[in-house]
């Protein structure tokens, strides 16, 4: 990571040495008398107390906020309903459908928001029986919908089988927003 260079005072000093100096009470004469190394004293004191002040202040956070962080922590703790991928073999289906949504999020022009995957019965042969996914998308203004849903319901039946070990029976494509590339 590149350490992004700070522009010096105007009398080529850091202000974080004048900051330093000042705190520790070692100021030279150059910053005691200088415009600009005053002026950055002046910065660093009124930011201090704007920081005092914040961090005095009591959090409220929103109401919401509990009632979100006590349903998530119920839903971590529900059983996982599973998806049977073989005789012996059984995928939880949050990790299936956190899958299917990373294979969408990994195309161009799509992000997925939802994504559902139920099972029918057990096969008589015993093989793994397929799954139905529902997935809701945003997609990006301008893209061909057509021709991104159904490039998403190839990925999705490839990732069924290949991925997950399950046939996909089908896939239900949800476009419920649109973003726009800043330009």
């Amino acid at each position: 990571m590149a350490v992004e260079q700070v522009e010096p005072l105007a009398c080529g000093r850091d202000a974080a040495d004048v900051w330093e100096h000042a705190e520790a009470g070692t100021l030279d004469e150059h910053e005691r008398t200088c415009p600009h190394c005053r002026s950055a004293r002046a910065d660093h004191d009124r930011l201090g107390v704007l920081v005092g002040r914040l961090a005095a202040e009591q959090l409220r956070p929103p109401p919401s906020v509990l009632d979100e962080v006590r349903g998530a922590v119920v839903a971590d703790l529900r059983p996982h309903q599973l998806l049977d991928i073989g005789p012996d073999a059984r995928l939880g289906r949050p990790a299936a459908e956190s899958a299917l949504r990373h294979v969408v999020d990994t195309m161009d022009g799509l992000r997925a928001l939802r994504c559902r995957v139920e099972q029918s019965a057990r096969t008589p042969d015993g093989g793994a029986p397929p799954v139905w996914v529902r997935m809701t998308v945003t997609a990006r203004f301008g893209v061909d919908l057509a021709s991104v849903t159904a490039r998403v319901r190839q990925m999705i039946i490839s990732a069924g089988d290949r991925t997950l070990g399950v046939p996909v029976s089908g896939v239900d494509i949800h476009v419920e927003d649109l973003w726009e590339d800043p330009a």
